[in-house]
């Protein structure tokens, strides 16, 4: 076909997440909705379904009322992005109608599963008739149109399931068939180690065991290829009473009678190839997945990789040894270790990588960056609760990475993930998304961490980054194990003593090694901890008592501070230690500072303590670390706190608060605000400590708010307490700036009754600050509930009493801005009342006053409640510009709120000037901007976007967003849209008595620019 209306050629795939090409382009598909819509049209045989499967599927079997109407307003934005040139009197040729239902017209090629599909029966074909050359490339050309799970955007949907399964299955076919197909074209020693890999995930598959086999048998390891098949037959017989199969019999015949039909074909290598002699004995597969995650790194595709095993698996081994390579090749390689026991700094793991980067060529100006002071030895003087100090700490980390690994590319380890500091998790998370555009790769170490949720959450993160790599590290077993005890005692192991070793460990590399150096025989127990704890008990007194203090410190010290710790001199400290080194417990980590020389050390040391002499060495450590000065507070309460039974409860609490005050500085909010949590408990424990508890708690609310928050049940939970304590206070008590932070969180959090209770006391308050303050609160409370006029009264009097104030004054009031509030609700009360002129001069004040006080984020605030009054007036362009005005000044000093906020706006006024493609991206940033629990003012956003549909001509989405705006005024009380909601429902369906109310609460209300707006229109026909 040729002219304007020409067929575009469509590229659908959804083997990995959902994708649309047209005419070689990508493009952007719109909802969550939407993608699982397309992908459910895509399993379906000929790609018909009907709408009333479609909206079972789509809901997962519980459709809304309102299910058909949204599969129309999906239907119509998928048939916008297949086939955006459509003009509105063509037909559309790609999403049809047909009888009830929709059906997608493409063409078989161009789906990546029918592909699939297609080169896997050629590949068998081309196999079957003895071509493997052939088959090998038909089935790595199939694999590679693989780009993840298959069909994920279905998020799990029950009708979806079935085709995962069938897909994965023949993924699984195609994985065995092309590595059996490179066997028998003589590639044995190419795909050994991935062979290896694949029967060991998959044990019960005969023919790629087969091949492995005759791969081994290739090499010249026919011990180990029988073995494979005694484990088979073991497993076989003992699990499901079955024989194994007939090509795993001829198989091992074959190799038995040495068959020469097992040799290669001419094109392959026949002769063994010998092991290196510095091979890791069971890892070959894992070295070479990871060889190939940082070749893929260094060229250009930047992704992570996860080492996840138990303690003395080898996993820090294992990634020693690809770094080692890595480094040979000219990667440069850092590393960082997380203490396995006892409280390390928040930020431990990126003090460290961002210390090694430092010195990586290339790293240049990025290494100087000003926000990586936080991770530097001297942290800001000033506790602040900054998200954007920690985004601007977050990208630094970020942008030296890659600058680091421009030139040569960069292998950054994370050894022992399991033990890194909430922050570092956090930090990590964000780092995972950066990684794609680097040449760097980010690879871990870790215990089984499924009952960490905040480490799941950092692995999570890393998953998602395209080419991930995560290696499970299992015992050793069978030919295995029998190669570490060859490579540790030099003799070959009879298989009674390789049962028993086996038996012992679990085939845990380090214990077997730790039991064959020791003897393996019976004068052992049977543990490793008993061994470690032998170990541990033949050192003499006196150096006892040295690695019981390093035991309790769960890492390495100072041995002036050990010796201090232990009321000896350095010198006495360092004759104990003697023995301890000599019997390789101990080790020198850095000049003057010793650590034990295996965690696994400190582990047993600290458990086999007695319960009082832990807590009496914990005292001890905690106090001296006090003495000296010099230790982060959050180590000194952690060892206080595990002295709490001995009298040192003050003590834990108070070097609790420094903690949190020193996470604060350095942006660590989580671990500041967990320090609060148990500072909190303990006071609540106590009598005639409310006003402490209350100070702590609204600690707590400020650090909630910015980690998990404004509307989560965690700062619910806070307030309610501290509403508590409000009352429980002493007469005479200072609470007034506890019910101010109070009010402005009921009010962000829609809570307007509790806002207003909280504000009153504040407005009759003998300080003209907090009577300024509490005066605002009952001005925005009001305000939200459409009461206009007091609104108005309590909000003239807040920039009254403000009007006169020392702007130092103000200045001094972190995080409260009650001039510049008072002035822009007063801007948006006198908008709604009619008098647009007072509206603009308060908002012309608050800029003015921010200006006074060289407050960026008042100037920023200013300009954001500009755009807020052009929604309530329906001015798109002259809110667009605001909106554009304040969202440069997020930007330049870096406060994301405004960013996101302005692209809502941004989106907004596209769509109310008739744009409704950008509806998707008005609604992602509506989300985006509540996304934290934000409560206030979602029904006045709920109510412009209303408006904005229905300028575009989508009335179905504008009564669906008016819907949602009542419902939540109802729910919350927030009625100052109220009556906008009304009329866009009303003129959305039709409905003329929806008109009547909406003009008679705007009337009751006294809002003169609704009124007008609602006398103005009439319901269409």
């Amino acid at each position: 076909m040729t002219g304007p209306h020409a067929a575009a050629r469509l590229r659908l795939g959804v083997l990995g997440r959902l994708q649309v090409w047209r005419d070689g382009q990508q493009a952007s598909i719109g909802s969550g909705r939407q993608r699982a819509l397309l992908t459910l049209l895509l399993i379906r045989p000929d790609h018909f379904a009907s709408a009333g499967w479609l909206a079972e599927a789509l809901w997962d079997g519980a459709p809304p009322p309102s299910a058909e109407t949204t599969l129309r307003t999906h239907i119509a934005g998928l048939r916008r992005v297949l086939e955006p040139g459509r003009t509105a009197d063509a037909g559309p040729r790609v999403l049809v109608s047909r009888d009830g239902g929709y059906q997608l017209v493409v063409g078989a090629d161009d789906v990546d599963v029918t592909r699939f599909e297609t080169l896997t029966r050629r590949a068998a074909t081309a196999h079957a008739a003895g071509d493997p050359v052939t088959a090998e490339r038909e089935w790595a050309a199939a694999l590679g149109l693989w780009r993840g799970d298959p069909l994920p955007d279905t998020a799990g949907l029950a009708a979806a399931q079935p085709e995962v399964a069938r897909l994965s299955g023949l993924r699984l076919q195609a994985v065995e068939g092309r590595l059996v197909a490179a066997v028998d074209a003589g590639g044995h020693v190419r795909v050994l180690a991935e062979l290896q890999a694949f029967v060991a995930e998959h044990p019960l598959r005969e023919a790629a065991r087969a091949q492995l086999m005759v791969a081994l048998y290739r090499g010249g390891r026919q011990a180990e290829a029988l073995a494979l098949y005694t484990q088979a037959h073991e497993l076989l017989s003992g699990e499901y009473g079955l024989d194994p199969g007939e090509r795993l019999r001829a198989a091992h015949l074959a190799i038995l009678t040495q068959s020469p039909s097992l040799d290669a074909s001419p094109g392959g290598a026949a002769r063994p190839v010998p092991p290196p002699s510095d091979a890791l004995p069971g890892r070959a597969a894992e070295l070479a997945a990871l060889a190939v995650a940082v070749a893929g790194a260094r060229g250009g595709a930047g992704r992570g990789a996860l080492v996840v095993g138990e303690a003395g698996m080898g996993k820090t081994t294992l990634v020693t040894r690809a770094a080692a390579a890595a480094a040979r090749d000219g990667v440069p390689v850092v590393w960082a270790r997380c203490p396995a026991v006892g409280q390390a700094p928040p930020f431990w793991v990126w003090i460290q990588v961002v210390r090694e980067l430092a010195t990586v060529p290339g790293a240049g100006e990025a290494a100087a960056a000003g926000a990586l002071a936080a991770l530097g030895t001297r942290a800001p003087e000033q506790a602040s609760a900054d998200p954007a100090a920690r985004f601007r700490l977050y990208e630094a980390v970020a942008g030296l990475i890659d600058a680091a690994s421009r030139e040569h590319g960069l292998l950054v380890v994370l050894d022992d993930l399991h033990a890194a500091d909430p922050d570092s998790l956090l930090l990590l998370r964000y780092l995972a998304g950066a990684l794609a555009p680097t040449r760097a790769l980010l690879t871990a170490t870790s215990r089984p961490y499924e009952h960490d949720p905040d480490l799941v959450a950092a692995v999570a993160e890393l998953s998602r980054t395209p080419g991930f790599a995560r290696l499970d590290l299992a015992g050793l077993a069978g030919a295995a194990l029998a190669a570490l005890v060859r490579r540790e005692s030099g003799a070959d192991p009879s298989p009674e003593a390789l049962a028993a070793l086996a038996g012992r460990t679990g085939g845990n590399p380090f214990f077997a090694i730790e039991l064959l150096r020791h003897g393996g025989a019976g004068e052992l127990p049977p543990t490793v901890r008993d061994t470690l704890r032998l170990r541990l008990d033949a050192v003499p007194g006196p150096a006892r008592d040295h690695l019981d203090v390093l035991g309790v410190a769960g890492h390495d010290l100072a041995v002036p501070l050990l010796a201090a710790v232990l009321g000896v001199s350095a010198a006495e400290a360092a004759g104990a230690l003697l023995g301890a080194y000599a019997a390789g417990l101990v080790v020198e980590t850095a000049p003057g500072r010793v650590g034990f020389a295996h965690p696994l050390f400190a582990e047993v040391g600290y458990a086999v303590l007695a319960p009082p002499r832990r807590a009496a060495l914990h005292a001890r450590l905690a106090a001296t670390l006090e003495r000296l000065g010099g230790a982060a507070p959050a180590e000194i309460a952690y060892h206080f706190g595990h002295a709490a039974g001995l009298g040192h409860t003050d003590d834990h609490l108070r070097w609790l608060l420094r903690a949190a005050d020193a996470a604060t500085r350095r942006l660590a909010y989580q671990d500041a605000a967990a320090h609060l949590d148990v500072a909190a408990t303990l006071l609540a424990g106590q009598r005639g400590t409310a006003g402490e508890e209350l100070a702590v708690q609204l600690r707590r609310a400020a650090l909630l708010q910015v980690t998990v928050g404004i509307g989560s049940d965690a700062v619910d939970r806070v307030c309610v307490r501290a509403r508590e304590l409000l009352g429980q206070s002493p007469p005479g008590a200072d609470l007034a700036a506890a019910r101010w932070m109070l009010g402005e969180l009921a009010a962000n959090r829609a809570e307007y009754a509790i806002c207003a209770e909280l504000a009153a006391p504040l407005a009759d308050d003998a300080a003209p600050l907090h009577r300024a303050a509490g005066s605002y609160l009952l001005g925005a409370a009001c305000y939200f509930q459409g009461r206009l006029a007091e609104a108005e009264d309590h909000l003239t009097r807040s920039a009254r009493l403000l009007s006169g104030m020392d702007p130092r004054t103000l200045s001094r009031e972190v995080a409260h801005r009650p001039a510049l509030a008072a002035y822009n609700f007063r801007a948006l009360v006198r908008s709604l009342r009619g008098d647009r002129a007072a509206a603009e001069a308060d908002l012309a004040a608050a800029v003015a006053l921010a200006d006074r006080l060289d407050d960026p984020y008042g100037r920023a605030n200013a300009r954001l409640y500009a755009a807020w009054l052009e929604w309530q007036e329906l001015d798109a362009p002259r809110g667009h510009a605001a909106a554009l005005r304040f969202r440069d000044l997020g930007v330049a000093y870096g406060m994301p709120h405004f960013v996101t906020t302005a692209q809502l706006f941004a989106a907004w006024a596209a769509v109310y000037a008739g744009d409704l493609t950008q509806a998707p991206q008005m609604r992602t940033a509506y989300e985006d901007l509540y996304r934290l629990g934000l409560r206030a003012t979602r029904t006045l956003s709920l109510g412009a976007m209303a408006n904005a549909h229905l300028a575009a001509g989508d009335r179905d989405g504008a009564a669906r967003l008016a819907q949602q705006g009542l419902d939540l005024a109802e729910q919350t009380g927030e009625r100052v849209f109220l009556a906008e909601l009304l009329r866009a429902r009303a003129l959305a369906t039709g409905d003329v008595p929806g008109l009547a109310a909406a003009a008679a609460v705007a009337a009751e209300q006294g809002a003169r620019l609704l009124a007008a707006r609602v006398a103005a229109v009439s319901p269409p026909c």
